[in-house]
């Protein structure tokens, strides 16, 4: 199986307009995901394990005629505020410095943090502490969202995404298999068919799961397991 990040990259690069549509969807009507390229990211200094974890990367073309770097990070759960802010400082200025055009953050957070999407924002490196400059992105939180919303969406991804949530209607198996038959009977290509029903079998939670970026099997704590709790500026759609 692949690593967490390996995974998810290939996933949200996939599936680019599905996350957007989800994650993004007033800023969508600007941008036009289906003729994105994924650069290969040659950053100076970076190890090839943190470029990995970067996560999923896109140049994405706008309806102006211009173009906005969209990159997808995902972690198991929230960072601390300090390394939060280290990591996507790093993340925003090396991309933004390479490419010379906006640069679109989302983190998703497998477990914890708030529910659903929410626009957060991080202090870059402020000066005897005082606040210079400030970055905002989005977070997406998973663990806690209502699953049967995301399974009733039109987007495949959606779909997926689902089993990584609470349900509450149904028990662990049922939703599971619950997800498995939308995907399945979605009449989607065989690779994308694949990859979907691989974010279900292979990283939807069981109680008791611990967490393992290098991941063999499902590692995500179980639902009903305490979790880091982010902040939250601004609700920007619904859980």
């Amino acid at each position: 199986m692949p690593s967490l990040h390996a995974f998810f990259r290939e996933l949200f690069q996939t599936f680019l307009g599905d996350f957007l549509r989800i994650a993004e969807p007033d800023l969508l009507v600007h941008l036009l995901p289906e003729q994105a390229r994924y650069p290969v990211l040659d950053l100076a200094g970076w190890s090839d394990e943190e470029r990995a974890a970067l996560g999923a990367v896109a140049d994405v073309p706008t309806r102006d005629g211009r173009s906005a770097t969209v990159l997808i990070h995902t972690e198991p759960e929230p960072l601390a505020p300090a390394e939060t802010s280290r990591r996507l400082t790093r993340y925003f200025l090396a991309l933004e410095a390479k490419y010379v055009q906006p640069v679109l953050l989302t983190t998703v957070w497998l477990r914890g943090g708030r529910p659903g999407v929410n626009l957060e924002s991080v202090s870059v490196n402020p000066l005897l502490g005082v606040e210079m400059v400030r970055i905002f992105y989005t977070a997406f939180g998973l663990g806690e969202c209502r699953a049967e919303h995301y399974l009733e969406r039109p987007e495949p991804l959606a779909w997926a995404l689902a089993a990584l949530m609470r349900p509450a209607r149904r028990g662990p198996a049922a939703h599971r298999g619950a997800c498995l038959r939308r995907i399945t009977d979605s009449g989607l290509p065989d690779r994308e068919t694949t990859l979907l029903r691989a974010c279900v079998e292979d990283w939807m939670p069981e109680p008791g799961d611990v967490f393992s970026v290098d991941n063999t099997g499902p590692g995500l704590p179980g639902w009903g397991s305490s979790a880091v709790q982010g902040s939250s500026d601004k609700r920007r759609s619904e859980r």
